[in-house]
């Protein structure tokens, strides 16, 4: 589960609020999506864009890539790109380094085509609270049955 701390992000989400979610919720591991390293003690992880490649982050981290990045070439590591039905023609056509692993957001992949991904993983985002402290997840469950069957 992942939280933006970008100020200017849509879906930007207070040390507060992480906090009280993350009293409520338990499982899944906490990333923080931010563009500085701070909220430390939150997460378990981040997500970040290249530019902190070259620091020492000792926690998992996920860089927020384009999908033109990948056809570059990429090091080792842990990377999260949209991906479109026609970039996963391409995608499935590349040489890509062993210890990269990709995360692709499906927003734009036919459920149909999800198979063509099961060897990565797969970044989906709920839609907003029907009300404060409600979330139904109804506009994935079409992706769930896909991902049980």
């Amino acid at each position: 589960m992942s939280f933006n701390t970008i100020p200017d992000s849509d879906y930007y989400i207070s040390e507060a609020e992480i906090k009280e979610i993350k009293d409520w919720v338990e499982g899944p591991k906490c990333l923080l999506e931010a563009n500085a390293l701070e909220f430390d003690e939150l997460a378990e992880g981040f997500i970040l864009s290249n530019i902190y490649s070259s620091l020492p982050i000792v926690k998992e981290t996920f860089f927020r890539i384009s999908f033109e990045d990948i056809s570059k070439g990429l090091p080792a590591g842990k990377y999260i790109s949209p991906i479109t039905m026609a970039q996963l023609e391409v995608f499935s056509k590349l040489q890509l380094d062993p210890e990269c692993d990709f995360y692709f957001d499906i927003s734009q992949i036919e459920n149909k085509s999800l198979s063509r991904l099961e060897n990565f993983g797969l970044v989906v985002q709920g839609g907003a609270e029907e009300k404060v402290g409600l979330k139904t997840y109804d506009d994935l469950d079409e992706i769930y049955d896909y991902l049980i069957d």
